[in-house]
C-alpha cells in the first residue's frame, strides 16, 4: 500500500492527551500514513462494545490495513500483545477475548509480539509499542519479523436462547441516539421465524412487525428496525429506547413466534 492506513479504535475519550500522542509517533514513524479513528468512545474496558464497534467499522478497509486496538489493555501472562493476520488486513491488540470473538478460529495467523518497547514503561503500550509494530508491517515486515506464532483465546460471544417458539435476545450495542441493537441479524431473524407472526413486549409496548423505516410508525412510538449493521433494532422514533425504555447493553428480550 503506497500510502499506509492504520486506524485507532480506543477507549481513550477525547480529552486528554492520548490520540495526540500516538498520532504524533505514527506520523514520525510512517510519514505518509494516513490515520483514521474508528472511535475514541468505547466506554472503559467494555471488550463487548469494542468488539461490536470493529466488527462494523474496521472490516471494510483496503487489504494491507493496520489496524490498532486500545481496549482494555493490561497486558499479563494470560492476555499478551498480538498482532492477528485476517482478511489481509492486520490488528495489534491484546489478547482479552476480543480477536478470538471477532475472528474464532478463521484468522490467517496471529503472533506474540517480541519488539522492544521504546520507554520502560508499561501502562501505555499503544504508544510506546503498537506504532512501533505498525511502522514494522508499514515497511513490509511479516509477522515471523514480529514475534512467535500464538493461538488465540477463543471465547463464546453473548448467544441468542432459542427455547421451542421462544427466543431471547441480548442487546450488545446501544448508539449515541439511544438505539438498542440485539444480537441477531435480520437474517438469522427470519431463518428461525418461517414466516410466522411474533410479538415482543418491550416495557408496556408489543411489537409484531419488523419496520424498515422510521418513518414506519409516529414520532414517539416505538418499533422494531433493521440497523445499519443488519441486526435488529429496537428504536423510538424520534426518541431514544434506552432512556424511555431501559434499553441498555446487555438486556434481554423476549421474542414469541406464534
Amino acid at each position: 500500500m503506497d500510502s499506509p492506513i492504520v486506524t485507532l479504535t480506543t477507549d481513550w475519550g477525547d480529552r486528554d492527551f492520548f490520540v495526540g500522542k500516538v498520532k504524533g509517533k505514527l506520523y514520525s514513524y510512517i510519514p505518509d500514513v494516513r490515520v483514521v479513528d474508528i472511535t475514541h468512545n468505547i466506554e472503559p474496558f467494555m471488550s463487548t462494545k469494542a468488539i461490536f464497534v470493529i466488527k462494523n467499522g474496521c472490516l471494510d478497509f483496503p487489504k494491507g490495513t493496520i489496524h490498532i486496538i486500545d481496549v482494555n489493555s493490561s497486558e499479563t501472562a494470560e492476555q499478551p500483545f498480538v498482532v492477528v493476520e485476517y482478511r489481509e488486513q492486520f490488528f495489534i491488540c491484546i489478547d482479552n477475548g476480543v480477536p478470538g470473538a471477532l475472528f474464532g478460529h478463521d484468522y490467517t495467523q496471529a503472533v506474540l509480539i517480541d519488539v522492544p518497547r521504546e520507554t520502560g514503561f508499561f501502562t501505555f503500550a499503544a504508544a510506546d509499542l503498537f506504532c512501533k509494530v505498525a511502522a514494522l508491517l508499514a515497511h513490509g515486515a511479516n509477522l515471523s519479523d514480529i514475534g512467535t506464532d500464538h493461538e488465540l483465546d477463543i471465547k463464546t460471544p453473548m448467544l441468542v436462547d432459542v427455547s421451542g417458539d421462544i427466543i431471547k435476545v441480548p442487546v450488545i450495542h446501544v448508539d449515541v441516539y439511544g438505539n438498542a441493537y440485539l444480537n441477531m441479524t435480520y437474517e438469522e431473524f427470519e431463518r428461525l421465524r418461517r414466516g410466522r407472526e411474533f410479538s415482543m413486549l418491550v416495557r408496556e409496548t408489543q411489537i409484531n412487525k419488523v419496520s424498515h423505516s422510521y418513518a414506519d410508525v409516529r414520532s414517539g412510538e416505538v418499533l422494531l428496525t433493521i440497523s445499519a449493521t443488519q441486526q435488529l433494532q429496537v428504536a423510538i422514533r424520534d426518541g431514544s429506547a434506552e432512556q424511555l425504555l431501559g434499553m441498555e447493553l446487555y438486556r434481554t428480550v423476549t421474542i414469541t413466534f406464534k
